[in-house]
């Protein structure tokens, strides 16, 4: 049987650990701006139930794409650039050595 492909093997723990913090950073964001709008729209008696309505997907609006690929950009620039030495930097500038 045919050995699974190991798509992080080149990718450190810290490299993973900078991307699930960058997405749990997001998705906190997100949550807490959706439940202030929520509120303020509640406050004003709108009708939030066309909120729950299916929305097409973000395949259709070129706009949509867009903000759809700068959100996996940001995410992802969480992980370091590696240098020649093996060192790498997180974006900050700041240098680390070795892999986690």
């Amino acid at each position: 049987m045919a050995q699974p492909t190991d798509y992080f093997s080149e990718v450190s723990k810290t490299d993973l650990t900078r991307v699930v913090i960058a997405l749990a950073t997001e998705v906190f964001e997100t949550r807490d701006r959706v439940s202030a709008l929520e509120q303020i729209l509640a406050g004003q008696n709108i009708d939030l139930a066309p909120l729950d309505a299916l929305v097409e997907p973000a395949v259709y609006d070129e706009e949509r794409l867009a903000e759809r690929d700068a959100f996996v950009a940001r995410v992802f620039s969480a992980m370091k650039t590696a240098t020649a030495d093996g060192a790498g930097t997180d974006g900050s500038g700041i240098q680390e050595s070795g892999k986690g």
